[in-house]
């Protein structure tokens, strides 16, 4: 496997190859992946890199893993496939603000639906995220941790179709989301919205829950604006 190819992440580039085993066939639905260490020394990248790819193909429904079991391909997995790039090339008329627009939709009812149904596990990986984010030390690892963040949020709703659509709209978005963390003050700023979506999730406090993710999406679109 090659390694970081344009813009794309490592942990990317081992979810692509995954994600092309499935397709081709050469991992059907039901078989069960290599341990993450074995992966990592397929693909010549660190576990870290594996487990992320996992957290990415988990989010649009192509793998299941639970601690104790491994992870396997799920049996709807060539149901699931699909790529942004395909969706951009159809959608012709695509900006970053149409996609937004979307986005703020379904981040608000993920969000909503995370307060109802997180799990003490949810919120354990809410929290993490958040911690990976403020010790990232550069922007790459800030723009990883924040994926995490909002793909925990997605998890906790519970709800893989929403799930799908937050991870292809935020696919759609990447290169404008690493540009909008490079604007000043923007990681800073994004920081204690994100802290307000998490505890109102902790607590269960739907409302609170919606009227936090509101600001963050409404703070982000600002950022958008900017960066337009």
């Amino acid at each position: 496997m090659s390694h970081v190819r344009g813009r794309n992440t490592v942990a990317e580039e081992v979810a692509e190859e995954l994600r092309s085993m499935i397709l081709t066939g050469r991992l059907e639905p039901g078989d069960f992946l290599e341990s993450q260490k074995a992966l990592a020394e397929r693909f010549g990248v660190g576990l870290s890199s594996v487990r992320e790819a996992i957290q990415l193909l988990a989010a649009v429904g192509l793998v299941e893993s639970h601690p104790g079991k491994g992870t396997w391909v799920c049996e709807t997995a060539l149901n699931s496939l699909f790529s942004p790039e395909e969706v951009k090339i159809r959608l012709t008329a695509l900006n970053a603000r149409q996609v937004y627009e979307a986005r703020m939709v379904v981040e608000v009812a993920l969000t909503r639906l995370a307060a109802e149904r997180a799990t003490p596990d949810d919120i354990r990986q809410i929290w993490t995220a958040l911690a990976e984010m403020k010790a990232a030390e550069d922007d790459a690892a800030f723009i990883h941790a924040d994926l995490d963040f909002h793909l925990a949020v997605a998890r906790a709703g519970h709800n893989p179709l929403l799930e799908q659509f937050y991870y292809l709209s935020r696919q759609l978005l990447a290169e404008v989301i690493s540009q909008v963390i490079m604007i000043p003050h923007v990681k800073d700023e994004s920081l204690p919205l994100q802290e307000d979506i998490a505890r109102a999730i902790a607590a269960h406090d739907v409302e609170q829950a919606v009227i936090a993710e509101q600001a963050h999406v409404q703070y982000i679109d600002r950022m958008l604006v900017t960066y337009a």
